[in-house]
């Protein structure tokens, strides 16, 4: 017999108490935060390797080749090529039937399926996106290692069996991990994920993203080695200092690079409704979309040739760093004179930056809207330093201004871009000081991503990822609280009882039921009180009103039949958008089966969630 020691009666529902806080509570957030940190520390470097392969694979084909003609050949075919396996790798072996767009993908999983990211997934958003960008498609690694990190925290707490109302904290803290672990930037992990994908700056949620996103850069750090920037900036950098005269023209680049951003945001979107009308197979329009980028590839190279020696690949193709990296050198602009600035590895123009600034546009457009795999923060990241050399070379021309280097523009350039298209003007100038660990230019930065930000929200109301996630129903609110709202589901509000009436019943039916029940809405089922309308209060008082002819009508000619219906694992926010569309006090619940389970009313939802936020805080 097994001997078990003999506990104090009292013990046991302590203990029982102790593991429920422990479990339920938001003391497991920590444990299981340096957890997912560590993970998805792990995962962002294996994400990564998988990139560079890919783009040594393709780049190093294009270096092999000797003869200009075969050259032009691989540049035409390899995104083609690459956009084919991505194209058939969606379609056939994850059965995707829509785009599947990094940051959207999230929050719509915590909106509407409780957080839940299969893992396949993650997995499948590391080989398709490893596949674009290293084929030459442009775009860029942080949406498809959103999706990746939040999978491993979606995972890890679903293994865990953690309550629903971690969910959010977790997947949040998968992200900002694997973000700040692939760009090597854990505060623009952290920010970044807060004000874009959670928009909740509570304490509740700050502690564990900041802790996993540690854990993740110290595992990357370990692996690799090293603790580098992104971008290596030479030591030129170090002797630049901020001129007050130089601040109209950083102003002026702040408005130019909102009016980017906001061309992104519609350009974008405007490119994915053109390409779903295009009469080809789903599988094959990333195959298409890569053919015209290699197109225009091959015009760049007849026309502009490769300005960047050892680097074969068009300057918009894949991501683009070396060629940010190189606009950021102020080594490069040696003189400026006829609109040309002469560098000793990039002769850099005003024309050459222009293209590469409208053709990374184009090719981002060709390459994402098509439905290939990748993120849009690269190819801002690319846009911001185009237009920021660009504003720098001009700005270099007037004396009064004082302009030492255009690179500083570059860099400015970059925040100002990200900051208008995805709304971020914290996260935008944070991410390119860490990726650049330049923290001299971080005034510069600020003021044009606030200048981004406000030009473009006065173009493009949304952000890129709010119009994505307005296409799959999904509003993001102005305020944090909102978060609460997507936290809880209908299964956490008190229901009121359903009086169900039948569609032909007579209308004086209603009149009885109000005489008998405080109910204001009647629900209208079926003999398997399966849901067909309702009637509201304000018909049931238009017939009392006119009483003498409620004896000629039937429910079924008071009966609203287009109202939505509720289920109970719906999340609050998108309940109270219902409300808010239809204009009743009240909406029937339904399960699987169609079958009433009561309704919700909208006072009892705001009491809930009065009551919550009292509750958490």
């Amino acid at each position: 017999m097994r001997w078990r020691p003999k506990l104090p009666a009292d013990v046991l529902p302590t203990l029982s108490r102790l593991r429920q806080a422990v479990l339920g509570g938001d003391g497991v957030l920590i444990p299981v935060a340096a957890v997912i940190g560590i993970l998805a520390g792990l995962a962002a470097v294996g994400f990564d390797w998988l990139v560079e392969n890919c783009r040594w694979v393709s780049f190093g084909l294009l270096e092999a080749a000797v003869n200009p003609v075969l050259q032009l050949v691989l540049i035409l075919l390899l995104p083609a090529l690459g956009g084919l396996i991505v194209g058939c790798v969606q379609w056939f072996l994850l059965r995707q039937t829509q785009r599947a767009h990094g940051v959207p993908t999230v929050i719509e999983a915590l909106s509407r399926k409780g957080g839940a990211i299969p893992a396949r997934v993650g997995a499948a958003r590391a080989v398709t996106a490893s596949i674009t960008i290293g084929s030459g498609g442009s775009a860029g690694v942080e949406g498809p290692i959103i999706t990746i990190g939040s999978a491993v925290a979606s995972n890890v707490a679903r293994l865990l069996r953690l309550p629903r109302q971690h969910m959010s904290t977790l997947v949040g803290c998968g992200a900002a991990a694997a973000t700040a672990a692939i760009f090597n930037a854990p505060i623009a992990g952290v920010i970044f994920v807060l004000e874009v994908l959670l928009r909740d700056f509570s304490v509740r949620t700050f502690v564990p993203i900041i802790l996993s996103s540690v854990f993740a850069v110290a595992v990357t750090q370990s692996l690799l080695g090293e603790n580098q920037a992104v971008f290596n900036l030479p030591e030129a950098m170090e002797h630049y200092e901020v001129v007050l005269t130089e601040m109209p023209a950083y102003a002026v680049l702040g408005v130019l690079a909102g009016l980017v951003g906001a061309m992104f945001v519609v350009a974008l979107p405007f490119a994915e409704r053109q390409w779903d009308k295009v009469n080809v197979r789903p599988w094959l329009k990333p195959a298409l979309g890569g053919l015209l980028l290699g197109v225009l590839g091959v015009g760049f190279t007849l026309t502009i040739g490769q300005p960047m020696p050892a680097y074969e690949a068009p300057v918009f193709f894949s991501n683009g760093y070396p060629v940010i990296e190189a606009t950021m050198n102020p080594d490069n602009y040696t003189a400026f004179g006829d609109g040309v600035i002469n560098t000793t590895t990039m002769p850099v123009t005003l024309t050459l930056l222009t293209a590469a600034l409208a053709l990374k546009l184009v090719g981002t457009c060709l390459t994402i809207g098509s439905g290939g795999a990748g993120g849009v923060i690269a190819p801002s990241l690319f846009m911001g330093a185009m237009m920021g050399a660009a504003v720098g070379v001009v700005a270099m021309s007037v004396e009064w201004l004082g302009v030492s280097t255009p690179a500083t523009y570059a860099l400015a350039g970059m925040a100002g871009v990200i900051a208008a298209v995805a709304h971020c003007p914290l996260a935008a100038f944070l991410l390119v000081f860490e990726i650049t660990a330049d923290y001299k230019v971080i005034l510069p930065m600020m003021l044009v991503a606030i200048l981004a930000t406000s030009t473009a929200q006065l173009i493009a109301r949304d952000s890129l990822y709010a119009y994505w996630l307005s296409l799959r129903g999904i509003r993001l609110g102005t305020y944090s609280d909102l978060t609460l709202l997507r936290r809880m589901t209908v299964r956490e509000v008190p229901l009121s009882p359903a009086v169900i009436v039948q569609h032909d019943d007579p209308a004086t039916r209603l009149i009885e039921l109000a005489q008998d029940f405080a109910a204001v809405d009647y629900v209208v089922c079926d003999e398997q009180e399966v849901y067909e309308g309702m009637v509201v209060g304000e018909d049931v008082r238009r017939t009392l009103v006119h009483h003498h002819a409620a004896a000629l009508l039937i429910v079924a000619e008071l009966m609203r039949s287009n109202l939505a219906t509720v289920r109970m694992d719906e999340t609050l926010d998108a309940v109270l958008d219902k409300f808010a569309r239809h204009e009743v006090s009240s909406l029937p619940v339904v399960d699987a089966g169609g079958r009433v389970k009561g309704v919700i009313t909208r006072n009892r939802l705001m009491q809930q969630y009065q009551q919550a936020l009292a509750k958490r805080g």
